[in-house]
Formats: C-alpha cells, sequence, structure tokens
C-alpha cells in the first residue's frame, strides 16, 4: 500500500518538476540595457571606454551603446513615442521637462537609485553646482544626477591686447569697444587678428553669442515664446553689434566683426585655440555694467527611463553609480573639454595635474557658473537659434529690423 502511494505522489509531482526551469538557464539570462548619448567623437570614446570597462565585471547585463551625431537627433528620439527608448541616457538640461511627459517617461532618481542604498551619490548634492542639482529637477523632483557641464567666457588674445597698449582685460562692452579702435588702428599692431567676437561659419553659435546681449539687456533670450520686453531688449542687443560691425564686409552671410582679438567660446573653444600655440586666456565675460556679466551654462546628467521593470531595478543601479561616480567624474574631466559636476573634481590634485598648464584659465569657466543661465536646447530651439544667427546679419546689414530676430 505504501509503495503504490509513493508511486501515485512520484507520478503527480513529475510533470511540474519537468516546468521548472534550470537555475544554470536562469543565471545564463543577461538584461539588456541601452545607454544614449550625443558627444563629439574624442569625449564619446572615452565615455564608451568607461561602460565596456565596466561590462567586462558586469557580465549578468548586456550593454549597447549609442552615440547620435548630433543633441537635436538625440532628443527627437528621446520623445518620440514610436522609437524605441534607452535604459539610461546623458541628457541636457533644458530637455527634461519634455521627457518626463514623454512615453516611456523619466524615472523620479529616487526610484532607481533610493537616498538609502546610494546615499553616496545624494550626497553629491552638497558637492555638485547647484545650478546643476536644481536644473536636473522638474517641479521639485530629481530626475537626473548631474555629470557634467561647460559654459562660455571671453578668450582673449594677450599679445594683440598688450601691443595695442592693453593692460586690463575690458569688463564692459564700452571697454571692448575702445580696445576694439586701438587694435583696428593699424599702427598699433602689426599682428594678424584671428580672433573675433562672432563666429560667421556657425548661425547656432553666433545666435547664442547674441543671447547673451539679449539677457543682460535684460530679456529672456531667444526662445520660442517672447516676452513682452523681449524685442525691446532685442534692439538693444542690435545697436551693439552694430558698433562692433561698422561697414565692414559680410563674410559667409554674416557681417564681419572689429578684430578685438577676443572670442566667446565654451571650455572646448578654449583647448583647442591653445592647441595652436596662440597665447589665450580667460576672463568673465563683459557686461554693459559690471552687474550684468550674465554667460550660458550648458549641463549633462544621467537620466533612466521607465522601459524596465522596477523589479529588475536593481541591476541597472550600479552602471548608474559607476557613471555618476566620483572618479569617472574626475576621468572624463582629466581627458575630454568638459568640467565635471561635482566640486571636488576641479581642485582634486590628479586634475590639478592633469590640467595644470589650463588650471587658473579653466577656473574662469568654472566660476563663470554663478553668473550664468541655464541655455534651452530642447524641442525646436535648436532650430530657431540657427534661424536667428542667420537672420542677424541680415538685421545688422539694415537688409531687416530687429523684429524679424523675433517672429
Amino acid at each position: 500500500m505504501l509503495r503504490r502511494l509513493l508511486l501515485a505522489l512520484a507520478l503527480l509531482v513529475a510533470p511540474v518538476a519537468a516546468q521548472t526551469p534550470k537555475p544554470r538557464e536562469a543565471l545564463n539570462t543577461k538584461l539588456p540595457i541601452q545607454v544614449y548619448f550625443s558627444l563629439p567623437r574624442q569625449s564619446a570614446q572615452v565615455l564608451d571606454g568607461f561602460i565596456q570597462e565596466f561590462q567586462q565585471s558586469h557580465t549578468y547585463l548586456d550593454i549597447t551603446v549609442k552615440n547620435f551625431p548630433s543633441p537635436q537627433d538625440l532628443y527627437r528620439t528621446l520623445v518620440d513615442p514610436n522609437k524605441p527608448a534607452p535604459t539610461l541616457a546623458f541628457v541636457e538640461n533644458s530637455w527634461l521637462p519634455g521627457l518626463v511627459q514623454a512615453q516611456p517617461a523619466l524615472y523620479p532618481v529616487e526610484t532607481w537609485m533610493p537616498k538609502e542604498q546610494f546615499g553616496f551619490s545624494w550626497a553629491i548634492k552638497n558637492n555638485a553646482q547647484t545650478s546643476l542639482w536644481e536644473a536636473s529637477q522638474v517641479n521639485g523632483t530629481l530626475y537626473a544626477l548631474p555629470a557634467f557641464f561647460t559654459t562660455r567666457a571671453l578668450i582673449y588674445n594677450t599679445d594683440v591686447l598688450l601691443k595695442a597698449g592693453i593692460k586690463q582685460v575690458p569688463v564692459t562692452w564700452d571697454q571692448v569697444l575702445a580696445a576694439a579702435k586701438k587694435i583696428s588702428d593699424p599702427k598699433a599692431t602689426q599682428q594678424q587678428v584671428t580672433l573675433s567676437l562672432g563666429t560667421p561659419d556657425n548661425p547656432m553659435s553666433i545666435a547664442r553669442n547674441f543671447q547673451l546681449f539679449v539677457w543682460q539687456n535684460g530679456g529672456d533670450g531667444l526662445a520660442q515664446t517672447m516676452s513682452a520686453n523681449n524685442p525691446v531688449a532685442i534692439q538693444s542687443a542690435v545697436d551693439f553689434f552694430k558698433k562692433l560691425t561698422p561697414g565692414l564686409a559680410p563674410v559667409d552671410g554674416q557681417p564681419a566683426m572689429l578684430p578685438v582679438g577676443m572670442y566667446i567660446g565654451n571650455v572646448e573653444d578654449y583647448l583647442n585655440l591653445r592647441t595652436t600655440g596662440l597665447p589665450v586666456k580667460t576672463a568673465l565675460i563683459p557686461g554693459f555694467d559690471k552687474f550684468t556679466r550674465t554667460t550660458e551654462t550648458q549641463g549633462w546628467a544621467l537620466a533612466m527611463f521607465k522601459n524596465v521593470p522596477e523589479k529588475e531595478l536593481y541591476k541597472v543601479q550600479e552602471l548608474g553609480f559607476f557613471l555618476t561616480d566620483f572618479q569617472q567624474q574626475l576621468r572624463f574631466a582629466e581627458q575630454t573639454p568638459y568640467l565635471a559636476a561635482h566640486l571636488k573634481v576641479f581642485d582634486n590634485p590628479f586634475y590639478r595635474r592633469e590640467r595644470l598648464a589650463d588650471h587658473s584659465n579653466l577656473r574662469v569657466f568654472l566660476n563663470s557658473i554663478g553668473k550664468s543661465r541655464m541655455v534651452d536646447t530642447s524641442g525646436s530651439q535648436s532650430e530657431r537659434y540657427t534661424s536667428v544667427g542667420k537672420t542677424l546679419g541680415s538685421v545688422l546689414r539694415g537688409e531687416k529690423t530687429s523684429l524679424d530676430l523675433v517672429k
């Protein structure tokens, strides 16, 4: 009787056991993770190297990386519900409100990196640039972890200024004009000036430089929706630009600037100019007075999309922690033309050693963030910058009015 009972139980249990997956098969299942960003090739290679390094020691993940050819391509992909969203993406801060509304939307950072488990990452709030931390929030909720940024400053050719008898770097735009008159005098210098306040071959760049003047005149910049005072601020900026382009011939559709031996540029511009051998240094952007020396900041932060089940978030957490960790921010800042969001990176002895020749000039960019506004590159804003940059030349030549810039 007992043998019959045991046999019956074995027959009942056997089908269930046959359906149970083998433990080894379950362990061999890898979680696919996609990481998206849009960076210049050299910087993208550095970031990709970090991810491949992580992949080697985390074989339960299958990580793929995609570097988009332009930030606009990346943004359009992230907000398009018909295109697959990544697991993680390095996004610009101005994109976050749109990404929170997109489908799939973003996870709040508290969801994918809880404070009780990753307190060190949340401690970055006290170590990160305040403006970057605030710009990574939407309606008071943190949706991305600040990673790196760049700003714009005044880059100037020391030889040009000294040979023209200019001993102090201009701090106001009137002083820039006064310096331009001296530098433009053939008797002042015979050296050809290769730097200027404009980049005629890049409409977006010249529009964003122009936006600084609009901000300093009290306007809201070149956003799609203009406030009532923007036309006045834009006209004031146009009036000043005309002083910098008195009757000079257009270059590639843009009016040539007076050869002032100066340039509005970011960290990458400064480092590139240094490699040419030009004796360039940096200073804070001038203003119409010493209180309005406003510049721009462009920041990037790491965000996670809601295409990973919450029960599997733990598999992604460590990668997110790794990519925003102090050590990776330090290495990225050492090897690329970006500044780390983490305050302690800049004065770290290893970073100082790596950037010794440029450290004091890079500090100007770091200090500029306190006098900056976050540039908006979301949606169609980049197209608007390009449009304004192309139209500005016609306005300065008198072929169009400043109202054409706000249409």
